[in-house]
């Protein structure tokens, strides 16, 4: 254990951390190119290398991320069970540890994307370039570091904010974590400097796609809003809210889903005007995507990857259920279900959301920002501030129901059927529903199970009555303290300051 301790502190004071070091601990945060801090950036290409690594680590944290999700909600479940000493299972049938080492890649992931972000802040002004150029640097460092900070604050609650860089071990091991009201202050100061200014354009497309927007900037700081107000009782926030989700329509002049929901999901289809801010993967050894092999049944080949199913991320019986197309009575064919979930001939549920035949590496990219999402979440934020019978929220919602190629009916004519009306009693149901079809396996669900039951007790009791039959105990042996992940085992040990989360 002193050797780990001393090679640990090593890195730290050398800097040789390196953008593929998934088994690095947060500890180790330093500058990414082996130089010391006092390394001067040429240019703005430089600046927009580092700036590249920022967004290369969310890869690392994307690539699986659905297990802390997906897998912890009522969405999904896996089939492979004695794998890796059950490390994947862990997640379902919640025994998750702190030694769980997908738990600390995640956390570590987002930390170095902040670290990275940082290391741009600190250099941009002393760089030579153009103030629109800098502008632009800045903008997507500030966006970057909000959405890593937000995910940590939902998944970890009290997290370290990681306001700068580190100048060595002394400051690593003097970290502390802070609560999730100060952390969300902190990452809407981020956001706001980029949404409430034009340091970005408006919406990134052609060969900048995949780079941070004033667009991407809006709605994720309209999200931020949605998931404070309901988490933390602040109600005033959800005007906030639908402020930034409405300017994000303003800023890209979206007024759409206009392409069919099968083709989003299709790798020629996925950079469709829908898609507001994409983690980007490539059809390479270096760059590709696991997700369409990840969520192949367990052993299976040529569904949705030549390669062999993991059988990660398989749908549960009781989303399959949600579908409209698969409840008697609702009078309508949800065509989404084609996409999202089928089932395959050992009885599990997998998602096609995620398919790529064409080679052995992935091309999928995946949606952390898209405008049903963005519509779907002011329907929500309507419906918190206007009650049960909010036009607005309605016709927001019904964006979604009628898009093109869908066979749903809006929402009042789906209202006039008892089996629906049954199902959604109310606005807030309905929105909760759609959601729940709309972005199935796109890592939503749990964060909107934490806003739809904010109260702890609440959060558990409905995991308590979730009707699963394929998944034994996964939902009764939900306790309490599972509603946060543990803080990673390593940073623990070597920092005993940052504490551990109840019930680990």
């Amino acid at each position: 254990m002193k050797k780990t301790i001393y090679s640990v502190l090593s890195i730290i004071l050398l800097g040789m951390v390196t953008l593929s070091s998934t088994s690095c601990r947060f500890l180790d945060l330093h500058d990414p190119d082996a130089f010391e801090d006092t390394k001067f950036y040429r240019d703005s290409a430089d600046m927009d290398a580092l700036l590249s690594s920022s967004y290369a680590a969310l890869r690392t944290a994307y690539d699986k991320l659905f297990f802390v999700t997906e897998m912890k909600s009522d969405n999904a479940t896996t089939n492979d069970m004695g794998t890796a000493g059950g490390l994947y299972y862990n997640f379902v049938n919640h025994t998750v540890s702190s030694s769980n080492s997908i738990v600390s890649e995640v956390y570590n992931a987002f930390y170095f994307c902040i670290h990275r972000a940082n290391l741009v802040l600190e250099h941009v002004d002393a760089v030579n370039m153009s103030s629109a150029e800098r502008e632009r640097i800045r903008g997507e460092a500030l966006f970057l570091r909000g959405l890593s900070h937000f995910y940590l604050t939902r998944l970890w609650g009290p997290v370290t904010i990681m306001r700068g860089t580190l100048a060595g071990s002394k400051e690593a091991l003097s970290q502390t974590r802070q609560q999730p009201e100060e952390v969300y202050t902190f990452i809407i100061g981020d956001l706001k400097r980029v949404a409430d200014s034009n340091m970005l354009p408006a919406i990134c497309r052609g060969d900048r796609f995949g780079h941070a927007s004033k667009t991407a900037a809006c709605a994720l700081l309209g999200r931020v809003y949605l998931q404070q107000a309901a988490t933390q009782n602040k109600p005033e926030l959800y005007k906030d809210a639908i402020k930034y989700l409405e300017l994000s329509l303003t800023v890209s002049g979206y007024n759409g889903l206009g392409q069919a929901y099968s083709k989003l999901f299709t790798i020629g289809g996925q950079t469709d005007e829908e898609v507001i801010f994409p983690i980007m993967y490539m059809a390479n050894d270096a760059e590709h995507s696991n997700f369409a092999q990840y969520f192949q049944p367990i052993g299976a080949t040529g569904i949705t990857s030549p390669l062999q199913g993991r059988g990660f991320n398989l749908g549960q019986e009781n989303l399959f259920k949600e579908f409209e197309a698969t409840a008697d009575g609702f009078g309508a064919t949800d065509r989404r279900s084609a996409t999202c979930i089928k089932k395959y001939t050992d009885g599990t549920y997998y998602t096609k959301k995620y398919t790529d035949l064409s080679s052995n590496y992935g091309g999928n990219i995946w949606f952390e920002l898209r405008f049903a999402d963005v519509y779907l979440m002011l329907a929500e934020a309507y419906e918190r501030t206007e009650g049960n019978t909010s036009t607005k929220a309605i016709a927001y919602l019904d964006k979604v129901r009628t898009r093109t190629g869908s066979t749903v009916k809006d929402y009042a004519t789906s209202m006039m059927n008892a089996a629906y009306a049954a199902a959604y009693p109310t606005l807030r149901d309905a929105i909760f529903h759609e959601r729940r079809v709309e972005l199935c396996f796109e890592n939503h669900r749990w964060f909107d199970l934490m806003r739809l039951y904010p109260k702890a007790d609440d959060f558990v009791a409905y995991m308590h009555s979730v009707n699963e039959p394929n998944v034994g105990g996964k939902y009764t042996a939900f306790q309490r303290y599972e509603l946060l992940l543990p803080i990673p085992y390593d940073e623990v040990f070597l920092n005993p300051g940052l504490g551990q989360n109840d019930g680990y």
